[in-house]
C-alpha cells in the first residue's frame, strides 16, 4: 500500500462506473466532448479536474445539470477520438487518484501506449469473457504473462501471450462495470502498459537502434 504525496496525473484502471456521450460539437480545430455522469460523480469531481475516459485523461472544463442529466465538458484536439467515443454506448469512467489517497498496485498516467485491435471475443461461463488482442508495437516484447495493462482504462492481468498477442480473462464484475464486452471484432482498444516497463522499452529500443 503506498500513499500519494504529491499532484501527480494517476489513475488505478480499476473502474467503478461509465458514462455516456451527449453531445460533441466543433470547436476551433477540435471539439467539445460532452459526458452525461452519474450524480454521484459529477459532484465529486470539480472543473480543471482530471478524468480517465476509456484510458485516456481529460481535464474537466465545465459542469451543468440539465433536467435529469449530470453533464461534464472537456475539449478534444483529435475528432478522430470523439468520433470513437461516438460509437460507444458506454464509455469507462475514473477520476484521478488525489492527495492523500492510498492506493495499492500498478499506477497509470491515462496517457495510451498504442491500440491494439480485437480479434476474438468468447464468453466464459458464469458471465466472464475471454478476448485476444493484436497489439504490433515493440512494448509486446518487454510484457509477460501476469504483467498488468489498461485496455480502455480498465486494469487487466496477461493470460496468455503470443509474438503480438495478449490473451485476458475478464471476470464478471468487470464485464458488468464497463464497456468491454460491447467491442466488435476488428475494433480497436486504447492500450496503456505501466509506466516503469514502458520507459525501460523506450531505454532499450533507442539503444538498441
Amino acid at each position: 500500500m503506498s500513499t500519494i504525496t504529491n499532484y501527480s496525473l494517476m489513475f488505478t484502471g480499476i473502474i467503478q462506473e461509465t458514462g455516456k456521450v451527449y453531445q460533441v460539437r466543433s470547436q476551433g480545430l477540435g471539439c467539445e466532448l460532452i459526458l452525461d455522469v452519474s450524480d454521484s460523480l459529477y459532484t465529486e469531481v470539480e472543473i480543471k479536474s482530471n478524468i480517465s475516459v476509456n484510458g485516456r485523461a481529460l481535464t474537466i472544463l465545465g459542469k451543468e445539470i440539465l433536467g435529469e442529466f449530470y453533464l461534464l465538458k472537456f475539449y478534444l484536439a483529435s475528432t478522430k477520438v470523439a468520433a470513437q467515443y461516438e460509437r460507444q454506448k458506454k464509455l469507462n469512467l475514473e477520476r484521478s487518484i488525489r492527495l492523500g489517497e492510498e492506493i495499492s498496485g500498478s499506477l497509470f498516467y491515462g496517457v495510451p501506449s498504442g491500440y491494439c485491435q480485437l480479434i476474438s471475443l468468447d464468453k466464459l461461463s458464469g458471465g466472464g469473457i475471454k478476448i485476444e488482442v493484436v497489439w504490433q508495437h515493440d512494448f509486446v516484447q518487454y510484457l509477460d504473462v501476469k504483467d498488468q495493462v489498461c485496455l480502455d482504462g480498465v486494469l487487466l492481468i496477461i493470460r496468455e501471450m503470443g509474438k503480438f498477442s495478449l490473451v485476458f480473462d475478464i471476470y464478471p464484475e468487470t464485464v458488468n462495470l464497463t464497456n468491454l464486452a460491447e467491442k466488435e471484432i476488428g475494433e480497436y482498444f486504447a492500450i496503456e502498459i505501466d509506466p516503469m516497463v514502458k520507459k525501460i522499452g523506450q531505454i532499450l529500443t533507442k539503444k538498441l537502434s
